[in-house]
């Protein structure tokens, strides 16, 4: 496949293999959601054959050979931290600045619970003890990543990220800027420490509960339901009783929330958890999983977010394409559903409790 080479016509896509075999293949129906999004197979009217193939969870066809085409690299490349004392005012800055942003590469979140546990790990591990400190009246932060052609576009849109700031009621001050290659391998530390530092902490546990793992989100909505799905988040979290840490894509309404198990009452809440918050997400137009795939563990949200009879239509398209059902075994699809589909048996449960492992 070469991109633009084989296209569909509406949701029919002819495909012409090496040996010369024909393929006429009937893609799903539904409409993919408005927002960043992973969950199944990429179907859309005329689209690109190729697109089919991308992030198909290895249920479609093995890849054996990828051309790239690089982009250059940006000549001024320059981060900014931005610390909020409340969750809200980082919400309405990450609102505010997504517009006023031209060469925003990324917008990336930390919220209380992480900030909470680097706090830790930079007092008590000498492996973390380069950490820059965090003061205590932080209760979160929005970085910023600005890729430019020069210095004079980078100033403008640090003057942007200060307007968008003091808009919210934070102070400008309240940033870290890094403009240098050893200044911004210290945010990229502090950046990484955080997944590094809950998977530490989950580990740690694990001494005296081996069977609990990290529970890790991996869910997108459009962008006017952020504040409604951090509520969602929040609300559901205090209810349960969970301990967490939420950090990850704020830009494209991506957070991965993660449940961290203090035994196996939290971890059984915590799958309970997330399977209502597929329902919530899929209700808000959004995706229940926006990067990661759906795998083995999330197929159950599959059905939650599409129904039913649109997961039969992905199921019906790889026995077209995989009849003896060889590849991504388990993948998107369990061998209950692939199995019945000559005799149209009814697929099962909507939702499989599960959740990203670390």
């Amino acid at each position: 496949l070469r991109r633009g080479e084989a296209r569909a016509h509406g949701r029919s896509l002819r495909l012409v293999t090496e040996t010369g075999r024909s393929l006429s293949l009937d893609l799903p129906t539904y409409e993919m959601p408005h927002t960043k999004n992973a969950s199944g197979y990429y179907v859309a009217d005329d689209m690109d054959a190729l697109d089919l193939f991308v992030g198909s969870d290895g249920t479609l066809g093995i890849v054996t050979e990828v051309e790239l085409a690089l982009m250059p690299a940006p000549a001024v490349v320059w981060g900014v931290s931005c610390f909020f004392e409340t969750e809200a005012a980082a919400l309405d800055f990450t609102v505010a600045v997504r517009p006023a942003l031209a060469h925003a590469a990324a917008i990336e979140y930390f919220d209380a619970g992480a900030l909470s546990i680097l706090r830790s790990q930079r007092e008590n591990s000498a492996a973390f003890a380069s950490l820059p400190a965090v003061e205590g009246r932080f209760a979160c932060c929005v970085y910023v990543e600005l890729d430019c052609d020069d210095e004079d576009e980078a100033c403008a849109e640090l003057y942007a990220i200060g307007d968008a700031m003091r808009a919210v009621g934070a102070d400008e001050a309240d940033t870290w800027v890094a403009r240098t290659d050893v200044d911004r391998e210290c945010q990229r530390f502090f950046r990484h420490a955080v997944p590094e530092s809950v998977n530490m902490l989950i580990d740690e546990r694990r001494r005296t509960n081996p069977a609990i793992t990290k529970l890790g989100s991996d869910m997108s909505v459009p962008d006017e339901r952020l504040h409604d799905v951090i509520e969602l988040y929040r609300t559901t979290l205090a209810e349960a009783g969970l301990q967490s840490a939420a950090w990850g894509h704020i830009g494209n309404n991506h957070l991965h929330v993660n449940v961290l198990p203090r035994g196996d009452a939290d971890f059984a809440a915590g799958k309970e958890l997330f399977c209502s918050w597929a329902a919530e997400v899929t209700r808000m137009g959004g995706a229940v999983s926006a990067e990661h795939g759906v795998g083995k563990i999330k197929r159950g949200f599959l059905e939650t977010m599409y129904g039913p009879e649109h997961v039969r239509e992905m199921a019906r398209l790889k026995r077209e394409l995989d009849p003896a059902g060889q590849l991504g075994r388990g993948n998107l699809f369990g061998e209950e559903l692939l199995g019945a589909m000559a005799g149209d048996a009814p697929s099962g449960a909507a939702c499989e409790k599960g959740g990203e492992r670390a």
